[in-house]
């Protein structure tokens, strides 16, 4: 895609931040893991939970069921006349045992956090022919960088998997920019060209855009927020001499 405007280059990253209110929230699962960009960087921050609060409940002990005493056999014995009487005291109340409280025990949440940052490479641009590249006749451009970058980061006893795609900004200084996927190569087999139609000094300007997603444990989640790097490099465009032969 060839689009012949002014082109007005924009090298501020944009920057996804994460909530302060959401880093610092208790992690009652496993891992926490969170991958965002800021300040032109992906962002990779874990913490590590002991899982969620247990709650142990100690239920009061049963009662023991006490079997009535047999009674015992009473005999009656023939009435006597001066028989003194027996007084008995009164039993005293049985004291019932109160019921035991149950107690509720909170397992403590233990967490370890870590922050990595992975800095993005800025992508190399060359041009073929290299050396006087003549107007009126294609100039090869590509880069040095990967259509996919894929990066296997282990933390907190985590496994997360980052997955990058570029896309590149072609400005070749002349008013023209280009937007593709692909990185390029040299002649024959580059499909990113173009073709000056004057001499003269012009200043090349490779845009690269980086977005994806990361994994972990099989759930793939975009990344929020891109990442932007800016690689220049000049050239110089020469006429072609001209020759008149009798």
């Amino acid at each position: 895609m060839r689009i012949p405007v002014a082109l007005i280059l924009c090298t501020s990253l944009l920057i996804t931040q994460i909530p302060e209110a959401l880093a610092e929230e208790p992690c009652e699962i496993k891992a926490c893991i969170e991958v965002y960009t800021q300040d032109g960087k992906i962002i990779i921050e874990g913490r590590k939970g002991s899982g969620p609060k247990v709650s142990t409940t100690v239920a009061p002990a049963p009662k023991k069921s006490r079997k009535p005493a047999p009674k015992p056999k009473v005999t009656v014995a023939p009435k006597a006349t001066t028989a003194p009487k027996i007084s008995t005291k009164p039993k005293a109340p049985v004291k019932k045992a109160a019921p035991r409280k149950s107690a509720t025990a909170t397992k403590p949440a233990t967490s370890l956090s870590d922050k990595l940052i992975e800095i993005l490479p800025t992508a190399g641009i060359a041009y073929s022919p290299s050396f006087s590249p003549l107007i009126k006749v294609p100039v090869y451009f590509w880069s040095d960088i990967p259509t996919v970058v894929t990066k296997k980061i282990s933390i907190v006893g985590e496994v997360v998997e980052v997955k990058l795609s570029p896309t590149f900004f072609w400005h070749y200084g002349d008013g023209v920019f280009f937007m593709t996927r692909k990185a390029g190569a040299p002649y024959p087999e580059g499909e990113i060209q173009h073709t000056y139609s004057k001499p003269g000094h012009y200043l090349i300007q490779l845009i690269t855009v980086w977005d994806g997603s990361f994994t972990i444990e099989g759930v793939t989640t975009r990344i929020p927020g891109q990442v932007r790097t800016v690689s220049v490099l000049p050239i110089t465009v020469v006429a072609a001499p001209t020759r008149f032969l009798q």
